[in-house]
């Protein structure tokens, strides 16, 4: 079973340092090195809007700084990070949030749309999948709508009529296998198939295996735990072997032009993408640092002090 080792940690550490936006160094700061939940939960909450939904580039790669239902779950992934952590920062981006469902906004009779049902974001530096379309704003996506139903059912007031609607929505979906998987709407298990999981033809793309588990105490870790472990020794050397973080080459970036013409014959990628990859990868060393810690795969007692 392969470890990541402190020297390792070390270097990464400075990756992070240097690259990552205030929102993921304080969430690393938090988790590795005994930082301010309090601080990283203020730097999450100026990316909330007046409406109480979330904007701007919380998603790295959309800069629409308007609210929508996916934004939110991505807000929703990072309060997860502080875990029972109760503070009034944390309380009033909740409330925000309960707020925000409850205007009914992109909410459609089943359920709320997905990324591509945003109308303004068009207005906006974004990457294909992110753009608008008149079809898919009058769609619920599934996994979307499971997520943010939940938290509702767990947050707001059961009175309500938002209660309501999340129920009868969780009722409606009880028996479908889609899910919010890693910012991957609509993920679906059976079609993606965990169970025969390869590193060397797994698209860059899905969700690992690792994020359907979530953590060992999972129910779906016992049946996958040969492809888990895999998938972890592969987190291990992929981190092992980051020097940098990456910046697309120009032939990269024209390939990626060519084999998605944007609609209005403009461009996709330009300053704030760049950005947006940048801050990804050290988004992406803070997440598989986090799955590392937790399935026991680092070579070192956490928190490190500075």
């Amino acid at each position: 079973m392969k470890k990541l080792s402190l020297d390792n940690f070390m270097r990464l550490r400075k990756l992070v340092h240097r690259g990552a936006r205030p929102l993921d160094f304080t969430k690393w700061k938090y988790l590795f090195e005994n930082g301010s939940c309090e601080d990283f939960l203020s730097v999450l909450s100026s990316y909330q809007n007046e409406d109480g939904g979330f904007g701007y580039n919380i998603e790295a790669n959309n800069w629409n700084p308007n609210s929508s239902p996916y934004t939110v779950c991505i807000a929703l992934d990072y309060l997860d990070t502080a875990g029972d952590y109760v503070s009034n920062i944390n309380n009033k981006m909740v409330k925000g949030i309960v707020k925000y469902l409850a205007s009914g906004t992109y909410l459609t009779e089943n359920g709320w749309v997905g990324v591509q049902g945003i109308p303004t974001t068009n207005d906006f530096s974004h990457l294909p999948w992110f753009h608008y379309d008149p079809k898919k704003a009058t769609e619920a996506d599934i996994g979307l709508t499971k997520r943010l139903s939940d938290f509702i059912l767990k947050y707001a007031d059961k009175s309500s009529d938002i209660y309501q609607k999340a129920a009868d929505l969780k009722a409606k979906y009880k028996l479908c296998g889609q899910t919010l998987l890693n910012g991957f709407p609509d993920y679906d298990p059976t079609s993606f198939e965990p169970t025969s999981f390869d590193p060397a033809t797994w698209a860059l793309w899905q969700p690992l295996p690792v994020h359907f588990v979530g953590s060992p105490e999972s129910e779906h870790y016992p049946a996958l735990k040969n492809v888990v472990d895999i998938n972890l020794d592969t987190i291990v050397d992929t981190l092992r072997n980051t020097n940098e973080l990456h910046i697309m080459p120009e032939e990269e970036i024209n390939a990626f032009e060519k084999n998605n013409p944007h609609p209005d014959g403009k461009l996709w990628g330009g300053s704030e993408q760049a950005i947006g990859n940048y801050y990804w990868g050290a988004n992406g060393i803070t997440s598989n640092m986090d799955i590392l810690r937790k399935f026991d795969r680092l070579d070192f007692k956490i928190p490190i002090y500075s």
